[in-house]
């Protein structure tokens, strides 16, 4: 099942007795086990129905028979496993010995009264095992891998809708830009600026612009449009930033090569009338940075673009062969690239 239909059926109060969450994105794991700890006890209940068991110290045999225990002043009693590497391939990892035919018991009637959540944060277990067949057709199974741009976009929309917040598309393109690599940063960055929005109630992009720390590469995106627009003023400032940040120019003429590179292909595969998602999927792009390198393509030719990548070259040799001060080449070419800038977009 997936995670947002997963989420959906907690949400209704449509509990299950038996969960099995596995994969190696935890933060989705962990999400999906505070709301259904949330969903199944009150706060006062946890003290006594909630029995948290990990199966590299124990053995399953004793969270199984919590598991057929009835809840002590409640309604649901809440049994967790964690690390349950007894279903998967790996061998000799387990220092304790389980009884796993008493947990295949308990699958194939689990009580009504317990939520019994196994958590085994792998990649894959072995489907040739009889117990992970029995969990998978017998309980509700989240694959926690990683979120796909599309899905990222969703999950940031729904927390927003969640928090009460504006979120417009554009800050959501910037934030997934700057923080989606990984679900676990970006949830601790969106949690960041909806502190920050406050009782405005909305996260702006340039809230995510002066609130999310940059890659290199991302700065030398920041640093690439500045020039393409004629903001030379901002782009030595980012130049300067990087420089103190110990930053080695001959990296920074790389990785200005690669953006400019970058805007060569998107312009090259536009003009065959690729459209924005293939060309983010051809080279590995978040659509973001795609339709930004579109707009920065504009301001150039294909000629034009092939030339500074041999200025770049050519710098390159001149820094490796000490022809000339490394960081001094580089300002000149920030300064230089645009004699006429073109007019600034509104900021």
């Amino acid at each position: 099942m997936s995670y947002i239909k997963l989420k959906e059926k907690i949400k209704k109060g449509q509990l299950a007795p038996l969960y099995l969450l596995y994969g190696t994105e935890q933060y989705l794991i962990d999400e999906i086990t505070q709301q259904l700890l949330s969903k199944a006890l009150t706060d006062e209940e946890r003290d006594f129905n909630l029995s948290v068991y990990d199966m590299q110290e124990q053995p399953v045999d004793s969270a199984v028979e919590e598991g057929q225990t009835l809840p002590f002043f409640g309604d649901r009693r809440v049994v967790i496993i964690k690390n349950a590497s007894f279903l998967t391939g790996a061998k000799g990892k387990d220092k304790i010995e389980h009884n796993l035919k008493v947990l295949e018991e308990y699958i194939e009637n689990p009580p009504g009264e317990t939520l019994f959540i196994i958590i085994a944060p792998y990649a894959k277990l072995d489907e040739r095992k009889k117990l992970v067949k029995k969990l998978k057709s017998g309980g509700e199974v989240l694959q926690a891998d990683s979120f796909d741009d599309q899905l990222k976009a969703k999950w940031l929309q729904d927390k927003a809708e969640e928090m009460n917040l504006s979120l417009p598309s554009e800050a959501k393109e910037k934030l997934l830009q700057l923080a989606g690599r990984d679900l676990m940063q970006l949830a601790s960055e969106f949690q960041k600026l909806a502190l920050y929005a406050g009782e405005s109630k909305s996260i702006t992009v340039e809230a995510v612009e002066m609130l999310i720390a940059r890659t290199l590469e991302e700065n030398i995106f920041a640093l690439v449009e500045n020039v393409v627009y004629g903001r030379t003023e901002k782009a030595l400032r980012i130049y300067y930033d990087l420089l103190k940040q110990n930053e080695e120019p001959v990296k920074i003429l790389n990785l200005f090569a690669r953006q400019f590179r970058i805007i060569l292909h998107i312009k090259e595969l536009s003009r065959r009338g690729y459209s924005r998602q293939k060309i983010a999927g051809h080279l590995k792009l978040h659509p973001y940075a795609v339709k930004m390198a579109e707009q920065q393509a504009k301001g150039f030719s294909e000629k034009e673009l092939a030339t500074i990548l041999k200025e770049l070259a050519e710098m390159d040799y001149q820094m490796k062969m000490g022809k000339m001060d490394k960081k001094l080449i580089l300002e000149l070419f920030i300064t230089q690239l645009k004699k006429e800038p073109k007019k600034a977009r509104p900021r």
